[in-house]
């Protein structure tokens, strides 16, 4: 597994969860259970199939956690994913 592509796409899960949901804990977790599993052809799947279920389960497991701290434990800053 190529642990660059895992850590962009978990990137950009984060960041696609931040915007599209109110901010919080418990609505990023509902957006990232909406999330589907990409397709057998697509590429980089298994980075990218990975990344998602690491960040689905890190945010339903600790849904009572504040925000930024959920995004410390997945080794990620705050600042790398919000909008510029």
């Amino acid at each position: 597994m190529d642990q660059k592509m895992y850590r962009q796409f978990m990137r950009e899960y984060l960041r696609d969860a931040l915007q599209k949901s109110d901010g919080s804990n418990a609505g990023m977790s509902q957006y990232l259970m909406q999330q589907i599993e990409p397709g057998r052809f697509s590429r980089f799947r298994e980075e990218k199939i990975r990344a998602l279920r690491d960040v689905q389960q890190t945010f339903s497991e600790h849904r009572h956690w504040p925000v930024d701290m959920v995004f410390t434990y997945l080794g990620i800053k705050l600042e790398e994913v919000q909008p510029k």
